[in-house]
């Protein structure tokens, strides 16, 4: 398990029993949208596991901006956007990968074995260049588009930590279709276990106004089952539990600025250490209560880190904008309108929002209102 704990150092998880004993339901999905939402972060996923069998598979090599990306990065974006392309060619991608990701030969044997993997798991359906999917696109994508982070957590993804494969629809400034494929989250065990990424974990669905939903992935599956868990918040487990609330295993100094909020309110809370968007369904799961991500000096959050995964725990139950208590705009593939991000539970949102103020209000230089660069 690889997890911090804070305050009186108990395990922030609920049991089992309380956290997957939501019952089956039989639905029938009509709307296009999450099929086909599903349908490609499904085939990212088939990618992900012809690359795992590769013995460099996790290996990385550095982007020109400093951040790692492995073949997982680039398969799960090319199977990704060549459904899309199929199934909605209408709507343009804005991905976290790009031309940019490869640029030297020593990219050469990633995008290769990428390429590879999409060709074998798409079969008949992959494109004759699936590298024609890293080409990058316009900056400004229309009124209607998708957003994709291949693989959210990919330092979790090198270290066998949690880390999940992210797709969202955004349309007119707002993400309305979120799916997160969580292939270390299996369904009936402690959500901070790292289950075996083989399993392939849990695929979270959600649209606006249409509820947060959650299945068990098969290998070769495709489409979007019938037999769905609802997924949505579950009560207090006590009045004097602590709040838990999601932080970064890799530290830094917007976690550290994120302890300074939470250390201003009156709340007793405990952190909780994982990788990726996975923390997004942790709160909607109801297994964690709170995640926000802090201005930082590298400028605004980008999209893909947070639309796809906003969706899921808004529709779970969750308050989700960001930290002036805005809701998040989504006008291009950087949050630049907005103050951080902030999941949390309903109840303390008033409570968060009120300490964040105070907090950035101190470091107002470094921090301008609207998300910029510092």
């Amino acid at each position: 398990m690889f997890s911090k704990l804070r305050a009186n150092g108990s395990c922030p998880c609920p049991t089992k029993k309380q956290a997957y004993s939501r019952s089956m339901r039989q639905i029938r999905v009509s709307d296009e949208r999450v099929q086909i939402a599903s349908e490609a972060i499904l085939a990212g996923l088939r990618a992900l596991q012809v690359v795992l069998r590769h013995p460099s598979a996790r290996v990385p090599i550095t982007k020109p901006d400093g951040s790692p990306v492995t073949a997982g990065d680039l398969a799960v974006q090319m199977a990704v956007a060549s459904v899309l392309r199929r199934r909605a060619p209408q709507w343009t991608l804005v991905g976290e990968e790009g031309e940019g990701s490869v640029p030297s030969a020593d990219g050469a044997p990633l995008l290769s074995r990428a390429v590879a993997a999409v060709r074998e798991s798409l079969g008949s359906e992959a494109p004759a260049d699936p590298a024609e999917f890293l080409q990058d696109r316009p900056r400004a994508p229309g009124d209607t588009w998708w957003t994709v982070d291949p693989i959210d957590g990919t330092k979790g993804f090198r270290s066998g930590r949690h880390y999940a494969l992210c797709l969202a629809l955004v349309e007119r400034g707002e993400a309305t279709v979120g799916v997160l494929s969580c292939p270390t989250l299996v369904i009936g065990r402690d959500p901070l276990e790292i289950g075996p990424d083989e399993q392939m974990g849990t695929v979270y669905v959600a649209a606006k106004g249409q509820g947060a939903w959650k299945f068990a992935p098969g290998a070769g599956d495709r489409h979007l089952p019938t037999t769905l868990l609802r997924v949505a918040r579950s009560a207090r487990r006590a009045d004097d539990a602590p709040w838990r609330v999601c932080d970064s295993i890799e530290g830094g100094s917007r976690a550290e600025r994120m302890r300074g909020i939470m250390g201003r309110t009156s709340l007793r809370w405990e952190s909780v250490s994982l990788d990726s968007q996975c923390k997004y369904a942790l709160v909607a799961e109801g297994a964690a209560d709170c995640f926000m991500r802090v201005p930082g000096s590298r400028g605004a959050e980008k999209v893909w880190d947070h639309a796809p995964g906003a969706v899921v725990a808004s529709e779970a139950g969750a308050w989700v904008g960001d930290l002036a208590g805005a809701p998040l705009r989504m006008a291009g593939e950087a949050l630049d309108q907005n103050v951080g991000t902030l999941a949390c539970d309903r109840s303390i949102v008033s409570d968060v929002h009120e300490a964040a103020r105070a907090v950035l209000a101190a470091s107002a230089p470094a921090h301008p209102r609207r998300g910029g660069s510092s």
